[in-house]
C-alpha cells in the first residue's frame, strides 16, 4: 500500500532544523542461500535485486521541546530508530524529532519497505542534526531495530551480504545490467514479517549448490549477462521455494514459458515475484495485458513492469 503523508502537519511551530534523506527498495533477491566461508564453515548472505524505481523519502523537522518522536503511525521501527539515533550521536534533550514518510513501497511483501523506512530516517536526521552517521553505525542501527536488513542502505552495486550479521562478504564492484521485471504479487493480502521468520535450514548439498551459484553470478555479472543471471536466479528461487512455498509458483512457472521470460526472481521472506526479461525481449503490449488478466484469474496481483 502506497504510504504518503502530508508534510504541513510537521509545521506546529516554528521548528530549528529540517533534512530530507531517502532509501531505495528492492525486487527481492537474485540469489539468497548459506554459502561456504572458505574455513570449514558457512554463513547466510543473499545478492539483493535492487530496484530504483521504488524507495521511502523521509522528511525530518528538529523543533524545541522535551526529547518526543513524533513518527507515522503504524511505522514503528521509525520510532525506535529515531530513538537509537538520537542516543548515538547524543542528541540534546531540549529538541523533538518530528518525521514523516512518503513510500511507493508496499509494506510485507518483500520488497525492503522497514529497512528503506529506516534509513531514509537516518539520512533526514543527519541532514537536519548535521552529523554523519558511518556505514557501520548505520548497519548496526538497523539491526537493532528489526533482525535482518537489506544491502539497498549501502548503495546499487552488486554485493554479497549477509544479512542478518549486517556485513558485506564480497564487493562485485559493479551495478547489474539494465533488465525489466514483471512484478507479482503472489498472495495479496498476506504479510510476512521476516523478524518472525524462522531462518530456513539448508543441506550441505545445498550449500554447495548455492557455492556454485556465486561462482556463476560473479561471472555473470563480470559479462553483464543477463540471461545468465536470470538462470542464476530461476535456480535459487526454487531451492528456497522448498523452504517457504508461495503460492500459485506453478503458474508463474508456465507463464514465464508462455512469455519466454529468461528466469523469475523472488523475494525469499516475501509474497513477491517476478518474470525476468532483457531488455531486448520484452512481451509485446498485447501479451502483458493477457498476462495481467491471468495472474488475475490465479489469485494473484500483477504489480506491472519494474526497470531494474
Amino acid at each position: 500500500m502506497l504510504q504518503t503523508m502530508n508534510f504541513e502537519r510537521l509545521h506546529p511551530h516554528s521548528w530549528l532544523w529540517q533534512g530530507v534523506g531517502h532509501c531505495s527498495g528492492h525486487f527481492g533477491e537474485l540469489l539468497q542461500g548459506r554459502f561456504s566461508d572458505g574455513q570449514g564453515g558457512s554463513f547466510r548472505g543473499l545478492v539483493t535485486l535492487s530496484c530504483r524505481s521504488v524507495g521511502s523519502t523521509a522528511r525530518a523537522i528538529i523543533v524545541p521541546g522535551d526529547g518526543d518522536i513524533e513518527a507515522p503511525r503504524g511505522l514503528s521501527k521509525v520510532a525506535r530508530a529515531a530513538q537509537t539515533y538520537r542516543n548515538l550521536h547524543h542528541v540534546p534533550r531540549d529538541q523533538d524529532f518530528r518525521i514523516d514518510i512518503i513510500s511507493s513501497i508496499p509494506s510485507g511483501i518483500g520488497m525492503g519497505s522497514s529497512t528503506a523506512d529506516i534509513v531514509a530516517t537516518v539520512r533526514a536526521l543527519d541532514q537536519a542534526c548535521g552529523h554523519l552517521t558511518g556505514i557501520d553505525d548505520l548497519v548496526a542501527l538497523v539491526l537493532s531495530v528489526e533482525e535482518a536488513c537489506d544491502s539497498t542502505m549501502l548503495d546499487h552495486n552488486v554485493r554479497l551480504f549477509a544479512q542478518r550479521d549486517g556485513k558485506v562478504r564480497e564487493e562485485f564492484g559493479v551495478r547489474l545490467p539494465p533488465f525489466y521485471v514483471l512484478g507479482v504479487n503472489m498472495m495479496p493480502g498476506e504479510v510476512f514479517v521476516t523478524d518472525d521468520m524462522p531462518p530456513a535450514e539448508y543441506s550441505a548439498a545445498e550449500i554447495g549448490h548455492f557455492d556454485e551459484l556465486l561462482q556463476r553470478l560473479r561471472l555473470a555479472v563480470r559479462d553483464g549477462d543477463v540471461r545468465s543471471l536470470a538462470a542464476i536466479a530461476t535456480e535459487s528461487a526454487m531451492i528456497n521455494e522448498r523452504k517457504y512455498p508461495k503460492s500459485n509458483i506453478e503458474h508463474l512457472l508456465v507463464l514465464r514459458k508462455t512469455l519466454s521470460a529468461s528466469g523469475i526472481c523472488i523475494s525469499h521472506s516475501g509474497t513477491i515475484a517476478g518474470l525476468i526479461f532483457p531488455l531486448d525481449a520484452l512481451p509485446l503490449q498485447s501479451s502483458l495485458n493477457e498476462a495481467s488478466s491471468e495472474i488475475t484469474s490465479w489469485g494473484s496481483r500483477y504489480l506491472g513492469l519494474y526497470r531494474i
